[in-house]
Order: structure tokens, then C-alpha cells, then sequence
């Protein structure tokens, strides 16, 4: 995709959120206007103080009462300018981050396409917050540039010809090397966040794998490769900084000639000695000093743009990784009317299911039910379509050719939060937040009590070690379970499961990384809480244990039954 196209696309996405917060953009915008109205008069009104004092040697008190209110009045409005930018901002970059975090979460696995974890952290949080100089100062002062210098740009041409000459041919001037150097800014600032987002990647690999790297004696490589994305990250967030110091460098220095020029035109006019005008008046003391007033109040709004113009390149640069995540699309095709599940611990029926991406058959002709209370072994090598079909039955992808019906209704119909709530999901490695090992075990299950809790943990057999450990339930737990062996996890995440009181059980490999002891024993605990649960349960292994109904295998994305003589009594 070209710069061009992607810069329209942010561009719009940028609009459609500004969109959501229009009425403190409003606001905003009054408060600038109020802000434009009291430079004027603030300037006309110190002009006229000035001038009384230097040529009649007084001054009408009541002009410094006004004066006062004038002042106070652009500081409330200003007050309020900043107030309702920060507000909206603050608003749209939660809406947005919501909005990220809820659209990966329906992603599921297929996240992954995206990016990796780390990555992916790095726009929800980091990407997003680089959107707040955009909304908060960006926004209102291009209004603000709009504003006010034309404001001053009519004031000049009432009074002089050579203020709004001067003002007319500088302005443009700055705003292009404003842009000039924006560009490069945008530029700069795609390869920081792409810098940074393999850094959080590294990071997170070298996290989760750093037990396996010191069984290898490798972890001063993975170290040293650390430190130079680290110091890759360091060397594009100084070029970030170094362009936007360029572009304020840049606009002070034509603000400042602009300024310069002005006032020794208006002070040669005062002296009768401007070319052309020799022993004529160029302009009078008051307008003078009116002009004079005004010229930085002309420059400033374009100064702090210039300031502020790298936030909307960063915003950009933002916008294009934000969209990464938003432009893929979450289940298609969808129907407008979704159902409700009505029926608890529904039969599920695949009929000749497909499911094809890039010309690549992942299910082939799937024909399969799994009735109430079944518990189903499905077994494959890697690659052979397991975790498809498992995607496919989660709701991840709703793409494929067939019909897939859950007590009766096609899966593309269904209200999948009705649907995932009959669910208890138990993967190879599972997945925790910071916190305790009690709020991991109840998160997003609503209101359970402690008496459940025990329960549930005597049943996964996880009670004795919870007992063990000198915090008990209170033990924090880190997001890859630290402290914490891959049995004791996984029985953790069977509690969890028996919490949910989901009827059924979808097992992705649960026994996966333990050693054989160890999954005998977890699969023996499976046989008694699964008991009266639909169940599915994917593995590797080719020998199905005894307690399932039924063995398949799959190939290729096509099921095949298990022969009788392939199917061993050992758990």
C-alpha cells in the first residue's frame, strides 16, 4: 500500500474519532474565538495606554480596568480551551483502546496474523497515547492558526499596508517548512514505532523463554540482542527529537526576522526616516505600537503549530499501525439478526464444513456430531487442522463453506457471547494476568464465593499445593504463571473451567508440555470433572485414553475414524 493511501486512511480514522467528541471541539473552538477577540482588543487597548502615556503623559484608569478584564478574560478562555481539548482526548483514546483491546479479544488466535504480543501491547497502550498531542493541542491550534492571524491580517490592512505585506508573505514561508520538516518528522516516527514494536516482541520472547536459554547457555546472546534493539529504539527516538527541535528552531528563527523587520520599519517611521517617506510620518505613535503588538501575537499561534505539527505526524504514523489491527476483519460473513442460544449444552453438528485461506484447505469436507454429554478424542500431527476446527466452533473465524449448527442454529446466526458462555476453554499453555492465583481464578466470572473456589480447587486436585504455598490464594502470579510448575497451571485452569460452570469443555492439548507422570495424572482428574460435560479434547498423542466415547484422527483437514486396535486402555 502507498504512503499516499495510507495517510488518507489515517487521515479518516483520525476525523472519525475527533467525530466522537464534537461537542467539546466545539467548545474548544468558541474559546478560540473568544481567545482572537481579546487579542485584538488587548493590543489595541495597551496601544492606546502606551501612546497616552508617552505623548500627553497620562492615561484614563478605566483603560487599565478594561485591560485587566481583557486578560483575564483570555486566560479563562484559554483555561477552558485546554480543558475541553484534554477531555476529549482522554475520552477518545479509552474509547479507542477499548475498542482495540475488545476487537483483538474477538480476534482470538488470529491476532497473531497481526502481529506477535508484544507488538500488539505496544499499539494498544504506547500507539494510542502517541494519539494525544494530536487531540489535546494539535487540533485546536490549526484553528487557532486560522484564527487568529486572520484577525490580525485584516487589522493590518485597515492600518498598514506594509505590517500586512510583511505578515502576508512570511506566513506561507513558514507553514511550508513547517510541513517540510513534518514529513520527515512522519517518517522518523513509522520506523520508531516499528523499532519499538520489535523491542516488546524481543522482550516478551526473551521473558518466556529465558528458563530454556539458560539450560543453553544462550542468554548472553539473547541479551546482547536485546541491548541492540534497545539501542536501535534509543537512536530513532533521538532522530524523533532532533527533527522536532529543527522545525521550532526553523519557525523561531523566520518568526523572529518577520518580528525584527517590523519593528525597525515602525521605529525608522516614528523617526521620519523611512526610505521613500524621508520627514513624513509612516504611521502614528498608537497604530505603531498597535502593529508592534500584534506581530508576535501573529507569529505565535504558527510557532506553537510548529511545535505541535510533530504530533500530527506522529499521530499518523500511530493511526497506521492502529488500523492494522481494526482492518481485519473479525468474523465474516455475519448476519444482521443474531439469535440468542436458547439451549443449554446444545448438540454441535459440522456438515460437510470447509474452510479455505490463500487457495489452502485448513478443514476438508468436516462431517461430524458431538452430542450432549460426549466427550470426543481428536487427534493430528501439527498442521493437520485441530486448532482450525477448534477456531471455527470458538467463533474466531465464521468464513467458512458448510454449515456448522449448535443446538439447531448455523453458527454464523448465533449471538456469540450466548454462545461462548456454554464454553470452557482449557489451551496447551494457559493464559494469566498480574494478580493473585484468586483473581485469575475468577476473573470475568462474575460473583463466586469462597466456598466455590474450594470446591472447585478440591476437584482439579489443586488444593494441596494451593495450602503449600506460604500466601495461599493470595500468591501473585505473574502473566507466564512464575513460581508455578506446568501441571499445577494446568489445574489451575481446570478449576477455573469448573467455575464457569460451562457445560461445555473445549482441551487444547492440555498435556501437551508435561512430562508422562504428570499428564496421566491431569488426565486423570479430567475423567472425573468432565463427567456429564460435552467435551472435546485435541492432542498429539495417538493413543486416545479410555474414558472418551469416541476417537478420531485428522489429516489434511479431513476426519478419519480411529481404528479399533489403535486404541489403548492407558490414560
Amino acid at each position: 500500500m502507498s504512503n499516499k493511501v495510507q495517510t488518507t486512511k489515517s487521515n479518516n480514522l483520525l476525523k472519525n474519532l475527533q467525530a466522537q467528541q464534537r461537542a467539546s471541539f466545539v467548545a474548544a473552538f468558541f474559546a478560540g474565538t473568544v481567545i482572537t477577540v481579546t487579542v485584538i482588543i488587548q493590543a489595541a487597548l495597551l496601544a492606546t495606554i502606551i501612546s497616552q502615556l508617552i505623548l500627553a503623559h497620562h492615561f484614563a484608569i478605566h483603560l487599565v480596568f478594561w485591560l485587566m478584564i481583557t486578560l483575564l478574560v483570555r486566560a479563562i478562555a484559554g483555561f477552558y480551551k485546554d480543558k475541553s481539548c484534554a477531555q476529549a482526548s482522554t475520552s477518545i483514546r479509552s474509547s479507542l483502546r477499548r475498542q482495540l483491546i475488545e476487537h483483538l479479544a474477538m480476534l482470538g488466535p488470529a491476532r497473531h496474523i497481526i502481529d506477535q504480543d508484544g507488538g500488539l501491547s505496544t499499539t494498544v497502550y504506547e500507539q494510542v497515547d502517541a494519539l494525544d498531542d494530536y487531540f489535546s493541542r494539535y487540533q485546536i491550534q490549526a484553528v487557532m492558526c486560522l484564527l487568529i492571524p486572520v484577525a490580525i491580517l485584516l487589522a493590518a490592512a485597515y492600518i498598514s499596508w506594509f505590517a500586512f505585506t510583511v505578515f502576508a508573505l512570511t506566513a506561507p514561508m513558514v507553514i511550508y517548512f513547517m510541513i517540510l520538516v513534518g514529513q520527515k518528522a512522519a517518517e522518523a516516527n513509522r520506523r520508531q514505532f516499528a523499532v519499538l514494536a520489535l523491542l516488546s516482541n524481543q522482550f516478551v520472547d526473551l521473558t518466556r523463554g529465558l528458563f530454556q536459554l539458560r539450560l543453553l547457555t544462550r542468554e548472553k546472546k539473547a541479551e546482547q540482542r536485546l541491548t541492540e534493539s534497545a539501542e536501535a529504539y534509543q537512536s530513532t527516538t533521538m532522530k524523533v527529537l532532533g527533527l522536532a527541535f529543527l522545525s521550532t528552531a526553523t519557525l523561531e528563527l523566520f518568526a523572529s526576522v518577520s518580528i525584527a523587520i517590523i519593528a525597525v520599519i515602525l521605529g525608522l517611521g516614528l523617526v521620519k526616516q523611512v526610505p521613500g517617506y524621508q520627514g513624513q510620518t509612516f504611521l502614528d505613535l498608537h497604530d505603531s505600537l498597535f502593529m508592534l503588538l500584534l506581530a508576535p501575537e501573529y507569529y505565535l499561534p504558527l510557532r506553537q503549530l510548529g511545535g505541535d505539527y510533530h504530533a500530527k505526524q506522529k499521530a499518523l504514523a500511530a493511526a497506521e499501525k492502529i488500523l492494522e489491527i481494526l482492518s481485519i476483519n473479525i468474523v465474516h460473513p455475519m448476519t444482521d439478526n443474531q439469535q440468542p442460544l436458547q439451549q443449554a449444552n446444545p448438540d454441535i453438528v459440522f456438515s460437510k464444513v470447509s474452510w479455505i485461506i490463500d487457495d489452502r484447505y485448513l478443514l476438508n469436507d468436516i462431517n461430524l456430531s458431538i452430542h450432549v454429554a460426549e466427550r470426543l478424542w481428536l487427534s493430528g500431527e501439527s498442521g493437520a487442522g485441530k486448532s482450525s476446527l477448534l477456531n471455527l466452533l470458538l467463533g474466531f473465524h465464521l468464513d467458512y463453506q458448510g454449515h456448522i449448527q449448535i443446538g439447531g442454529i448455523e453458527l454464523k446466526q448465533l449471538d456469540l457471547a450466548s454462545w461462548r458462555s456454554q464454553l470452557a476453554w482449557i489451551p496447551q499453555t494457559p493464559e494469566w494476568v498480574s494478580g493473585t492465583l484468586a483473581q485469575n481464578l475468577i476473573l470475568g466470572l462474575g460473583a463466586v464465593n469462597d466456598t466455590q473456589v474450594a470446591q472447585a480447587l478440591r476437584q482439579a486436585e489443586a488444593a494441596e499445593f494451593i495450602k503449600a504455598l506460604p500466601l495461599g490464594l493470595d500468591t501473585p502470579v505473574s502473566e507466564l504463571g512464575s513460581g508455578l510448575s506446568g501441571g499445577q497451571l494446568q489445574r489451575l485452569s481446570i478449576a477455573r473451567a469448573i467455575l464457569s460452570d460451562a457445560p461445555i469443555w473445549l482441551l487444547d492439548e492440555p498435556a501437551a508440555h508435561l512430562d508422562p507422570e504428570t499428564a496421566q495424572a491431569l488426565y486423570q482428574t479430567l475423567e472425573k470433572v468432565t463427567q456429564g460435560k460435552t467435551t472435546l479434547l485435541i492432542s498429539h498423542d495417538t493413543h486416545p485414553v479410555a474414558w472418551c466415547d469416541r476417537a478420531l484422527s485428522i489429516h489434511q483437514g479431513a476426519l478419519h475414524p480411529f481404528k479399533q486396535e489403535e486404541i489403548s486402555d492407558e490414560s
